[in-house]
């Protein structure tokens, strides 16, 4: 079924792209998909595309020209060696940055590479953020976002430890991952009925994202939004109607 469903997407995809010619192409299925794999497609990068793949907990970057031939598929062997717990694209024309985050000795390091057309890395492997966890701890740590413009990367963690006070963590990079401001802010929360939601970045770095409180019907009883100037290290609170 699922092979099924990949290949339906290929079809669908690639004809919306070649609607003008009124051509049709579909990608083949590899004899290693299988119904518990997990794919993202990330792209078109350097003329071709670019889709991600989760196999037996092995990734790999499948690599498609335009007649959605696979040409090559490149085992992402950086992330391979840990425990991984979450993998992120940002495609550029000529490359796409990786940000990926992976337990080790009760640590989590959000790392990040890039690579090139063919799926191949391109640079070093880069440690952007390291958080340290308790026992038991399985879930990612980092958020990561970016601008419209993708002039503008964020990674960013909550420590929801103490239910009353969260602290955020922010770190802004440029679109060469130079880190341009770490911040940290704690944001007073009333456990189990508020929640922080729609984490936005503009191109000017700025941060802006929802805080909504809700009763015990889960119906909204008030929100606010909050916003972070790119270079500042506070919150500005606005309250709106629910």
């Amino acid at each position: 079924m699922f092979k099924s469903f990949l290949a339906l997407f290929s079809l669908v995809f690639v004809s919306a792209l070649s609607a003008h010619a009124q051509k049709i192409v579909y990608a083949d299925i590899d004899e290693d998909d299988n119904r518990r794999m997990q794919f993202e497609v990330v792209g078109k990068v350097q003329g071709n595309f670019l889709i991600y793949k989760n196999i037996r907990n092995k990734n790999y970057i499948s690599v498609y020209n335009n007649e959605m031939e696979q040409i090559a598929r490149e085992e992402m062997e950086f992330a391979s060696d840990d425990r991984i717990l979450n993998i992120d694209f940002f495609p550029f024309q000529d490359f796409t940055y990786v940000l990926y985050q992976y337990e080790k000795k009760r640590v989590v390091y959000c790392n990040a590479v890039k690579i090139d057309g063919n799926g191949k890395p391109i640079s070093d492997v880069i440690t952007l953020d390291t958080a340290h966890i308790g026992f038991g701890g399985n879930n990612k740590i980092y958020n990561t976002i970016s601008s419209e413009d993708k002039s503008k990367l964020m990674v960013f963690k909550i420590n929801s430890k103490n239910r009353e006070r969260y602290v955020l963590t922010t770190i802004l990079f440029d679109n060469s991952l130079t880190p341009l401001r770490r911040s940290q802010m704690v944001i007073p929360m009333e456990e189990y009925k508020d929640a922080l939601e729609q984490f936005q970045l503009d191109n000017d770095g700025d941060l802006v994202f929802t805080k909504f409180t809700r009763n015990n019907n889960e119906t909204i009883q008030g929100s606010q939004l909050l916003y972070k100037a790119a270079m500042a290290d506070t919150l500005h609170v606005i309250n709106v109607q629910p």
